[in-house]
């Protein structure tokens, strides 16, 4: 009799727990955009620009707080592009953490995901690391029947002033711009030679 209860219990908790979202597809399509999300951040991390045309769009626009001219980044391949130029000569690990996907319609999600990315110097660069706080604003589109990143926003916690760090200007000059500010960059913690 006991465990009957415990199993109807288990079953009812089981069934609440995978209806949360308001409806079934709604629940399969949140597990579809937390995985495109992670495939982003594995994309970056081995250097994989090509796998970012599961994640992105053929016309997506990102926006990671670059100053003008690149403001906005037009197009897949322009994506690729330049993430691969700011991260180029570094090893990066790209951590997710705290994820929301919420729906206007069963067609319109968006999504929030924390980030903490490190970036460690390779070269003469050797043994310093920038870290970053932040976050990704995403609007989501169904392209070629896979649910794919249409726009996205990257903004830092912290702002990053002048700051003129070996890794920091490395960085800076792997994008174009030479030491100076990146958007809203943000450096959290800093390990020098």
């Amino acid at each position: 009799m006991r465990s009957q209860s415990l199993g109807l219990i288990l079953f009812h908790l089981a069934n609440t727990v995978l209806t949360y979202p308001t409806t079934h597809l709604q629940g399969f399509i949140d597990v579809q955009i937390r995985d495109k999300i992670s495939l982003y951040s594995i994309a970056l991390d081995t250097k994989n620009f090509a796998l970012l045309s599961e994640v992105l769009t053929v016309d997506t626009i990102g926006n990671y707080g670059l100053p003008p001219p690149n403001t906005l980044i037009h197009g897949l391949a322009e994506n690729q592009k330049v993430l691969k130029a700011s991260i180029d000569g570094f090893v990066t690990q790209e951590t997710i953490s705290t994820t929301v996907v919420d729906f206007v319609d069963e067609s319109s999600p968006n999504s929030t995901a924390y980030l903490v990315a490190h970036y460690f110097g390779k070269g003469n660069l050797t043994g310093q690391l920038l870290s970053v706080y932040g976050k990704y604003e995403d609007s989501w589109a169904l392209e070629g029947g896979s649910w794919k990143i249409k726009n996205r926003t990257l903004s830092f916690f912290v702002s990053l002033k002048g700051t003129t760090f070996g890794c920091v200007s490395e960085l800076l000059t792997r994008i174009g711009k030479g030491p100076g500010t990146i958007g809203n960059l943000a450096i959290m913690s800093y390990v020098g030679r």
